[in-house]
């Protein structure tokens, strides 16, 4: 949960590790090595994102959005405001934190050489939300945005969502397949693999307006092939029409949802859309993966400030893959690694 520099970058990300204590309760701790692994001077340098892929070979996918790429100034210990690309990835070796042994991918161009891109105009981009392996597959869920506007805010999503596919073990991106309509809902919340069923459960998410809150909903798709039409949990069963959809709980914004030792985790944090806007992250545990999903309880307050103020901060991810001993800073206990 450390700063990936000192107090001069522009976008952060953090690391945390939570475990059960003896009494039950929920402890959340820095996690130095974790967040170490983040702290770069070549290659990746920044972003916002960090979602992971656990792949077959233990080796991790971790997918970012906008992206700082070799642009740290040692000299003075910052980088630039503006990122160069607007998504990219890194490739962990399995069984290691090794910031020197992780590759960073981004794409050739034309224009800005994000790793998924699929227009030679840079007023469309994508933002990489999960993704899944299957077979020799890597399915990442991509949201397609445009420009339009001023500022910070100024762009809006397409509606045009991608399967972005990248071929494994080689991890090169093979393909682009155009996803359904969803009505508004972005599934790239979390994907989890029924193994019993065949079927991959994907959690899907729509902001409440004005509220603050995100509802979240439930599809599945074939494994064998996820290009056949998704089915949607209606609140009692399965049907293929997206508009008849019910939500399976209610979170905060940023929700993700994976599954950790048979239960399904719903992460999810205040609204913070500016400095000193929010500090708490949520959580939330079912036993089933339609839920239902028991009101949020606060797992953590961020407690870092850079001149006495709390950053925005957001997108929220649990990183199962480190359960078993490959946990950072691990304190012989069973850890979940959490970052925003």
């Amino acid at each position: 949960m450390k700063y990936p520099f000192e107090a001069t970058i522009f976008l952060l990300l953090f690391s945390c590790s939570h475990k059960d204590t003896s009494e039950q309760k929920a402890a959340v701790y820095k996690d130095s090595v974790a967040t170490r692994f983040f702290r770069r001077t070549s290659g990746w340098i920044a972003s916002d994102g960090a979602l992971s892929v656990a792949l077959a070979d233990r080796r991790t996918l971790w997918l970012m959005g906008d992206s700082h790429i070799d642009d740290y100034d040692s000299a003075t210990g910052t980088i630039p405001c503006l990122f160069q690309v607007r998504n990219a990835a890194l490739l962990q070796p399995a069984n290691s934190w090794s910031r020197a042994d992780t590759e960073t991918l981004t794409g050739d161009g034309p224009g800005i050489k994000s790793l998924f891109k699929t227009k030679a105009d840079d007023n469309y981009w994508f933002w990489p939300g999960n993704g899944i392996q299957l077979k020799d597959t890597v399915y990442i869920y991509c949201s397609e945005l445009k420009r339009e506007g001023e500022g910070t805010f100024g762009f809006s999503g397409t509606g045009k969502d991608v399967w972005a596919k990248m071929k494994f073990p080689e991890m090169y991106v093979a393909g682009y397949d155009t996803l359904p309509d969803f009505d508004g809902i972005h599934f790239g919340a979390g994907f989890i693999k029924d193994e019993n069923s065949g079927y991959v459960y994907a959690y899907g998410q729509k902001l409440i307006p004005m509220a603050g809150e995100s509802e979240v909903y439930l599809a599945r798709f074939s494994e064998d092939n996820p290009g056949l039409p998704w089915e949607y949990w209606n609140g009692s069963d399965w049907n293929k029409n997206v508009a008849d959809v019910a939500p399976v709980g209610r979170a905060a914004v940023s929700p993700h949802i994976s599954k950790v030792n048979g239960k399904y985790l719903l992460l999810s944090t205040q609204l913070s859309v500016a400095c000193d806007q929010g500090k708490e992250i949520y959580a939330s545990v079912s036993e089933h993966p339609a839920g239902p999903f028991p009101e949020k309880e606060e797992l953590c307050t961020i407690d870092d400030t850079l001149q006495g103020h709390y950053p925005f901060f957001y997108s929220v991810a649990a990183h199962p893959q480190f359960l078993e001993g490959d946990t950072p800073d691990s304190n012989g206990d069973e850890e979940l690694l959490i970052t925003f």
